[in-house]
């Protein structure tokens, strides 16, 4: 099949040639991992769209309590982004996971959600973050929780001719932290063997766990959210004791497989071990945060 090549000028343009196109076109962001599988022959596509280079996209800034990710959003904008500074810093700790340098200057974070690959890293940061995703559609935009996109391996919501626009991530409150953990065969350019991601808020004293959201990915068919584990945690006050019980808690949850990386029950102990690690980062970090003057992220 020849494939022919189309830069949208806009949102609106790029959505109408996919559905034009239906299930042949697909849309070219990053293409990191887009064109790997196009030199393996899958999948097979007759019309790409390009929509990296389109401004509405491109947009990273804080909004009305929320930062707001356009689709064009690179990882490494995102680590070198001061948004992130602060109780939102596992987002950048996952982006830096990401292939190297190079894959980071062109790969986006939506490409990585939109991939829905369950070893991603991003989207368990994206679930401990309560992110929600903004969809074009036909007719309107519509928003839905991160956790709703995902519909099953490799699956998302996403109706024919829609695409992804944004990512919407609320801003923290006060005395809030967050930390990313992963484990791979290697230390660089690595798919995870598991990963956690944890957000905290911590209560007025300092110690009481106010608010816990736990993501866990590469351990079931999507990245998931560990809610046994977070309502355990739920206005507990962090200790060796607490962790290692919601850790045991998250490792129950979870419904990892034998692959040529790790085998499940190795990944059952690496998550009890992860998800302790995390959130006590996290929590530390919130404590700093609770002493310092500045709120802004």
């Amino acid at each position: 099949m020849s494939m022919q090549f189309v830069r949208a000028t806009s949102v609106s343009e790029a959505r109408s040639v996919l559905v034009t196109e239906g299930a042949n076109a697909r849309l070219l962001a990053g293409g990191t991992d887009l064109l790997v599988n196009l030199r393996r022959g899958r999948p097979e596509v007759g019309t790409l769209v390009a929509v990296s280079h389109l401004p509405e996209l491109g947009m990273l800034e804080s909004d009305g309590g929320q930062v707001r990710i356009g689709a064009g959003v690179s990882h490494r904008m995102i680590e070198r982004s001061p948004l992130f500074l602060g109780a939102m810093r596992a987002l950048p700790e996952a982006c830096a996971t990401v292939g190297s340098i190079q894959i980071r200057n062109v790969g986006t974070l939506a490409g990585n959600v939109c991939n829905a690959s369950p070893a991603a890293d991003t989207p368990p940061v994206l679930l401990a973050f309560d992110a929600r995703v903004v969809v074009a559609g036909a007719d309107e935009d519509r928003m839905l929780p991160l956790e709703a996109f995902f519909t099953g391996y490799r699956a998302t919501a996403l109706m024919p001719g829609e695409l992804l626009r944004e990512i919407r991530i609320p801003r923290p409150p006060r005395a809030s932290g967050s930390a990313f953990e992963k484990i791979g065969r290697r230390k660089a350019m690595e798919i995870s063997v598991a990963c956690v991601a944890a957000m905290v808020s911590l209560g007025d004293d300092g110690r009481t766990l106010r608010s816990v959201r736990i993501g866990l990915g590469s351990v079931s068919a999507t990245s998931v959210r560990a809610r046994g584990a977070e309502s355990l945690l739920a206005c507990k006050v962090v200790t060796a004791e607490t962790l290692r019980a919601a850790g045991e808690v998250a490792a129950r949850e979870i419904a990892p497989i034998d692959d040529l990386r790790a085998g499940a029950d190795y990944r059952r102990s690496v998550v009890a071990a992860l998800v302790a690690r995390a959130v006590a980062r996290a929590a530390d970090r919130a404590k700093a945060d609770l002493g310092s003057e500045d709120e802004d992220v």
